[in-house]
């Protein structure tokens, strides 16, 4: 039995032409995947559906500025989702006061726009340590003091690894 492959370039340009079943459609395959996502970064449902609802508001206000040749259609949709998820963490770290100096993690811009499996290689050349790091950072939101703390290590130490390891994943993804 051969499975259908989702069509999210298709689905996303029938977006920005304003067809609103495109859009069900991607909301109904991708959804339930985007919202794991979320609640792996906020175990608050709530707060997950509202992150995942004001991405797929912006995906259909948006879905005219997707360009194929920056990425696949899936990827900008995630990074929609992922800079909507962070948005929320950076105003909900701003309104709590932080004694340890917390800063948000983020992977640097030429590293978001590699290839997944070039990234997916440079991850498997990191030290174990190095990739929980990014790992935590990147999927999860984390900022250095909550990886330190989950870690049970020095922040300054992981800052210091996590910028090594991203040199690393940028020069292996130039190459």
């Amino acid at each position: 039995m051969t499975a259908l492959v989702f069509n999210y370039e298709a689905q996303l340009t029938s977006c920005a032409r304003g067809n609103q079943e495109a859009l069900q459609a991607i909301y109904q395959h991708e959804a339930p995947r985007m919202l794991a996502l979320c609640l792996k970064m906020f175990p608050e449902r709530a707060i997950a559906e509202e992150i995942l609802r004001e991405s797929f508001v912006l995906i259909w206000k948006h879905a005219e500025s997707y360009d194929r040749r920056l990425g696949p259609a899936r990827a900008w949709m995630y990074s929609i989702l992922r800079y909507r998820a962070m948005t929320r963490r950076r105003r909900s770290a701003a309104t709590l006061p932080s004694s340890d100096g917390a800063q948000a993690v983020s992977l640097p811009e030429s590293e978001r726009q590699g290839k997944p499996s070039l990234i997916l290689d440079g991850l498997a050349t990191l030290s174990p340590e190095q990739q929980q790091v990014i790992l935590q950072a990147y999927y999860r939101g984390n900022t250095y003091a909550e990886i330190a703390a989950s870690l049970r290590a020095p922040a300054h130490r992981l800052r210091a690894d996590a910028q090594k390891a991203l040199d690393q994943l940028r020069e292996r993804c130039q190459a």
